[in-house]
């Protein structure tokens, strides 16, 4: 029954305008700006079983939950539409569970980064993969190679990063991806997380530090 109540999540035409490849900056600042206010309001309609609220919610939050997603599996394309699809499943079954006082984003986070975790899990199980990455510019990045095509360049250095991200734990790399790119405050974070901010903000420092070490032996500075 759940199943197919969420058949609507990715419509043929919403499939053709919102693939789930890596995410871009543009694409993740269009969705990062919500109204909170109209988030809890279809949060809690959707927690009493009111499906369009669910629908409307989940329109809402997508481009948010891919973009989780595919930074917790390490931009694996195959597997970042498995992750996200499964969530909305999870969230669908969860959110009569969710109380009103609880941040809605650590609660629908939490909820991706377990999904995404068992998917990677269940997958290594069966077999391995080589992940393919076509693009990925969600960090500020500086070539030394002023020279030559801009495209090609760019393209370079978004599959760079991409190889760069999953080098780092799964957890690591989420974490870096709110962060830098949703904009996710310390104290955010460390509520999500359940850590202390200071640990946070080493966890994230720690991070950051290895992929500029990473990036820098491919040739490039990332600030």
């Amino acid at each position: 029954m759940y199943d197919s109540v969420l058949v609507w999540s990715m419509s043929q035409e919403k499939k053709d305008t919102g693939r789930l490849d890596p995410v871009s900056r543009e694409g993740v600042q269009r969705s990062a700006a919500p109204d909170e206010a109209l988030d809890l309001e279809l949060a809690a309609s959707a927690s009493k079983g009111d499906k369009g609220s669910f629908e409307r919610l989940m329109w809402r939050w997508w481009d948010r939950i891919r973009g989780y997603c595919s930074s917790f599996v390490g931009f694996d394309p195959e597997l970042a539409e498995e992750a996200a699809q499964e969530s909305l499943i999870r969230i669908y079954k969860a959110l009569p569970r969710w109380r009103r006082e609880s941040p809605l984003g650590g609660y629908l986070y939490g909820i991706c980064r377990t999904t995404s975790a068992d998917v990677m899990r269940s997958h290594a199980r069966h077999h391995s993969r080589s992940i393919q990455v076509e693009e990925f510019d969600t960090m500020g990045f500086e070539s030394p190679h002023a020279a030559g095509e801009a495209n090609a360049l760019r393209q370079e250095a978004s599959q760079m990063l991409a190889q760069a991200m999953r080098q780092l734990d799964p957890d690591d790399r989420a974490m870096l991806y709110l962060h830098e790119v949703e904009d996710k405050g310390l104290s955010e974070l460390s509520t999500m997380y359940g850590m202390p901010v200071g640990t946070i903000k080493s966890r994230l420092f720690r991070a950051r530090d290895k992929m500029s070490v990473l990036l820098r032996e491919m040739g490039y500075e990332l600030h």
